[in-house]
């Protein structure tokens, strides 16, 4: 009778048993699939000469005469003639008040066109008036930049002269936050983006930014739209045995140990020495199992975070010991009951 009692006990202690050793078997700091995911497929050889060709492609600009537009001001000045030096507006009707000529239609012409209207204008007045139409500002050419910048909007482009980085100036540069008393960069420049006629162009904000790759630095074109987001949705998340369970903002160069401070560390004596990083979204999910014990005794260097990964920290063998025999004592209290006399009556008469 009391045979039958230690199968019973593995009935209910095995598949704990299964889930502790499967817990156990840990592949150190390396990158594993999650099952039904796709895998980052780095870009070969061919591809980066691909983007690097079309990166110095974009370099050349061969700028179109503008056309003017209503809103445009220009400095107008005549040869031998300072009295006739005068700032002009284009009116939203696309005309302008110029002196002695009056009212003129200057809106959808080019610039050599428009000198050679007003120098023909002029000269029923003057003899050859050689006229200047300088540019102060222009409407008709510009760009649109949003996102995590400190001033999103529309600017002024100056064509062959405006790159990226000018682009970026303008707008005030990215958006900072504060977080534990440290400076949160806000913006996402792994998912930040240039459009240009509907296409995204293959510019590498971080290359930009932080390498100073100058390739990258490519000319602004009328029309091109610039998107900045936000890294509020790529905080780091900390979950299992560490001091708070939360989030914390991510900065650029963040490594576990440092993500670990804003927690409040480990909860001592009850973490396991693999530490779970879960990194990318649902289309590409990869988990590291990363070796927390030799980082903090210096035998491993630490490891890198990327903007949105989860940090999981499980218990320690021990830990999950204790609490698998915490969720069983119900079970092994009627166990030991039914070794009793007790016990050997009810299993007699279950016929067990």
């Amino acid at each position: 009778m009391i045979s039958k009692i230690p199968r019973l006990f593995l009935l209910f202690f095995l598949p704990f048993l299964a889930l502790v050793l499967s817990a156990c078997n840990n592949t150190p700091f390396g990158g594993i699939a999650v099952p039904g995911m796709t895998s980052v497929i780095p870009k070969d050889e061919g591809d980066t000469n691909a983007i690097q060709e079309e990166l110095k492609a974009l370099h050349v600009v061969n700028p179109t005469p503008y056309e003017i537009h209503p809103g445009d001001t220009f400095q107008m000045s005549v040869y031998n003639q300072p009295d006739l030096t005068t700032t002009i507006l284009v009116a939203p009707d696309g005309t302008a008040s110029l002196p002695l000529i009056g009212i003129l239609k200057l809106a959808g012409m080019n610039l050599e066109d428009a000198t050679k209207l007003t120098e023909k204008k002029l000269s029923t007045y003057l003899k050859s008036p050689v006229v200047t139409l300088a540019p102060v500002t222009v409407s008709g050419y510009y760009f649109t930049i949003a996102g995590r910048v400190v001033r999103p909007g529309n600017y002024t482009v100056s064509i062959g002269q405006t790159k990226m980085l000018d682009a970026i100036a303008l707008s005030g540069g990215f958006q900072t936050g504060s977080f534990h008393n440290d400076t949160v960069e806000l913006a996402d420049l792994d998912n930040a983006f240039i459009k240009r006629d509907g296409k995204k162009l293959p510019v590498d904000f971080k290359k930009l930014i932080y390498e100073g790759d100058d390739l990258h630095n490519i000319p602004i074109l009328n029309g091109d739209y610039i998107y900045v987001p936000s890294t509020m949705h790529g905080y780091i998340i900390f979950l299992g045995e560490v001091g708070e369970n939360t989030y914390v903002g991510f900065t650029e160069g963040m490594t576990l140990l440092q993500g670990l401070s804003y927690v409040n560390g480990l909860k001592s004596d009850t973490y396991s020495e693999y530490v779970r990083v879960i990194r990318g979204g649902m289309d590409n999910t990869v988990v590291y199992t990363v070796n927390i014990d030799k980082i903090l005794n210096g035998k491993m260097k630490d490891f890198k975070l990327n903007a949105s990964d989860i940090i999981y920290v499980p218990m320690d063998d021990i830990s999950k010991w204790n609490r698998i025999v915490r969720k069983l004592l119900p079970t092994l209290q009627v166990v030991n009951l039914l070794a009793g006399p007790f016990g050997s009556a009810v299993l007699g008469y279950f016929n067990l």
